[in-house]
C-alpha cells in the first residue's frame, strides 16, 4: 500500500511489480534493480534516454560556481558536477491527469440539490422626507 505522505518507495513498487507479474518478490526485486541500472549505464554512455510514452531522462553538466555558506556566510566555491533531469511525456502525463481525474469523480458523492428559493423583490425604503434610500 502507498504511503499516507512522501509518496511510495522501492519496496512498495517491488509488491507491485511482483503482484502484477506473478513473480516473487525477490524475481521482482531483481527486475527493478536490473532496469535501474540499465537506465544509469545508457545515461553514461550517451547522457540522454528517452522511453516513449514515459518521459526522457538526461544527464546535465553543471559549471563551477560561488556560493554563500549559510552558517558562516563565507564565499565558497561549488565544483562543477552532474545533474540528472526527468521530463514526463505529454502522453504519459494526459493519462495520469485523466486517471486522477476519474479518481476525484469516484470519490464525489452524487447530491441532489432542492431547488433554490426565488429572490425577493428589493423593497425601497422612504426616509421621512420622501427621498429614496439606496442599500
Amino acid at each position: 500500500m502507498a504511503r499516507a505522505t512522501g509518496g511510495v518507495g522501492k519496496d512498495e513498487l517491488v509488491s507491485n511489480v511482483a503482484e502484477s507479474t506473478e513473480l516473487t518478490k525477490e524475481n521482482a526485486k531483481r527486475v527493478i534493480n536490473a532496469v535501474l541500472e540499465g537506465i544509469l549505464f545508457l545515461l553514461e554512455q550517451s547522457g540522454m534516454l528517452r522511453l516513449t510514452n514515459f518521459g526522457t531522462f538526461s544527464v546535465k553538466k553543471t559549471k563551477e560556481r560561488q556560493g554563500i555558506n549559510p552558517k558562516t556566510q563565507e564565499s565558497i566555491t561549488i565544483p562543477a558536477s552532474y545533474r540528472m533531469g526527468f521530463k514526463v511525456s505529454k502522453t504519459w502525463k494526459e493519462a495520469m491527469l485523466a486517471r486522477k481525474r476519474g479518481q476525484a469523480r469516484d470519490k464525489v458523492k452524487v447530491h441532489t440539490h432542492k431547488e433554490a428559493p426565488k429572490a425577493k423583490a428589493a423593497v425601497k425604503k422612504v426616509s421621512a422626507k420622501g427621498k429614496k434610500k439606496r442599500k
